[in-house]
C-alpha cells in the first residue's frame, strides 16, 4: 500500500497563521478561568498555562477559507465563519469527550479528565457562545454574517442529531449500515459541507453556488467519516493521537462493526464481545478485529471512503469552476480520504 498522508496539504495549511490571531483574538481571556479552558482545549496551553503546540489540524476553518477563495473573495471575508467554525468543533470535541469517556485525545489529557465532567461542560458552552459572537459581532455586511450563521446553525443542529443517534445507537442490539451512514452526515457531514458554504456566503456568492459548495463538502464528509471509521480500528496510534481499541473497547457501533454485523460469523464474535458487562478486554478485541477482516469491513470502509470521494468528485462539474480550482478541492478530498491521521 502507498503511504498515507499524515500532514496538511499546502492549500489549507497557508491558512495557519493568520487563523491562529483571529482565534485567540475571538477566545479572548476573559473570564480568566474559562478562557483558559478554551486556550488548553485548543491546543495553545498545557494543563499548566506553559504555552503548547497542541492545535490539531484546523480542517474545518481552512476550509471555511477556502469557500471563500473559491468564491473570488479573500480571507478576511470569511475569518469570523472560520472561527466559529472551529470554536463550534473544539465545542463539539469536549461534550463528546465526556460523553463518551476519552480520558486522551491528541497524546495529552481531555479536559473533563482534567477538571471534571461539569466544568469540561462549562467550558464547552463557552466554546459555543465565543463561537455564535465571532459571527454575530464582526464587520462586514450583516446580511451575509446572518446567512453564515443560519448555515451553521443548521450545521450544529445535525451535528447534535447525529451525535444522539450515534449514543442511542449503543443501546440497540443491531444497526443498518443505511441508518449509520444518515447518522455519519449530521453529526460529520454537516460540519465539514458548512464551512465552505458558509466561506462562499460571506465572499458574496450566489446562494446556490454556496450550497453546491456545501454539498461537495458533504460528501467529503461522508468519505471522511468511512476513514475515520477504518482508522478508529487499524490506524496507527502513532499518527492519529488516539486509540485503535477504545470504540470497540466502549462497544461503539462503528462502521466496521456495523458493516460486521451483516456477516454471520462475525456478528457471533461480536455479540459474544459486547454483551459481557463493562468495556472488551484487549484479548476479545483482537477476536473482533479478527472477525472483522475475515468479514472484509476493513476493506469495505475503504472503498465508502472512496465511493464517497468520487461521488464529490462528480459534483465539482457542476459548479462550474476552473481546472485549477478543482484540482485544489480535489487535493483536500484526497487528504481527507486517505489520511493516516
Amino acid at each position: 500500500m502507498a503511504s498515507l498522508p499524515t500532514s496538511v496539504p499546502d492549500v489549507l495549511a497557508r491558512y495557519r497563521e493568520p487563523l491562529e490571531h483571529a482565534l485567540r483574538a475571538a477566545v479572548g481571556d476573559d473570564p480568566p478561568a474559562l478562557a483558559a479552558a478554551a486556550r488548553y482545549v485548543l491546543g495553545w496551553e498545557d494543563e499548566h498555562g506553559r504555552p503548547a503546540h497542541n492545535m490539531g489540524k484546523r480542517i474545518r476553518p481552512a476550509l471555511c477559507l477556502l469557500g471563500a477563495e473559491v468564491a473570488g473573495g479573500t480571507i478576511e471575508d470569511a475569518m469570523p465563519g472560520a472561527c466559529a467554525v472551529e470554536l463550534v468543533h473544539n465545542f463539539s470535541l469536549v461534550h463528546d469527550e465526556v460523553q463518551d469517556h476519552d480520558a486522551e485525545r491528541h497524546h495529552r489529557p481531555t479536559l473533563w479528565a482534567l477538571l471534571g465532567e461539569a466544568q469540561a461542560i462549562n467550558a464547552g458552552d463557552f466554546l459555543f457562545t465565543r463561537a455564535v459572537q465571532a459571527l454575530s459581532d464582526a464587520p462586514g455586511d450583516p446580511g451575509r454574517r446572518m446567512a453564515a450563521l443560519g448555515v451553521l446553525n443548521r450545521a450544529i443542529q445535525a451535528m447534535i442529531g447525529g451525535q444522539w443517534e450515534d449514543l442511542d445507537f449503543e443501546r440497540r442490539e443491531s444497526v443498518h449500515v443505511e441508518e449509520y451512514l444518515a447518522m455519519v452526515a449530521g453529526k460529520t457531514g454537516a460540519l465539514l459541507a458548512a464551512p465552505l458554504e458558509m466561506g462562499a456566503l460571506l465572499a458574496g456568492a450566489e446562494v446556490a453556488f454556496a450550497a453546491g459548495l456545501g454539498a461537495w463538502g458533504k460528501q467529503v464528509g461522508l468519505a471522511f467519516q468511512a476513514q475515520d471509521d477504518y482508522l478508529g480500528t487499524w490506524g496507527d496510534p502513532g499518527d492519529t493521537g488516539k486509540s485503535n481499541s477504545n470504540d470497540i473497547a466502549r462497544k461503539k457501533k462503528t462502521l466496521p462493526i456495523v458493516y460486521g454485523m451483516d456477516d454471520a460469523d462475525a456478528r457471533a464474535v461480536i455479540a459474544e464481545a459486547y454483551d459481557t458487562g463493562g468495556d472488551v478486554g484487549a484479548a476479545a478485541i483482537v477476536r473482533v478485529v479478527s472477525a472483522l477482516e475475515d468479514a472484509g469491513a476493513d476493506v469495505a470502509c475503504r472503498e465508502m471512503a472512496a465511493g464517497y470521494a468520487h461521488e464529490a468528485d462528480a459534483l465539482l462539474d457542476g459548479l462550474g469552476l476552473p481546472e485549477g480550482t478543482r484540482t485544489l478541492l480535489r487535493e483536500v478530498a484526497r487528504y481527507l480520504v486517505d489520511r493516516a491521521g
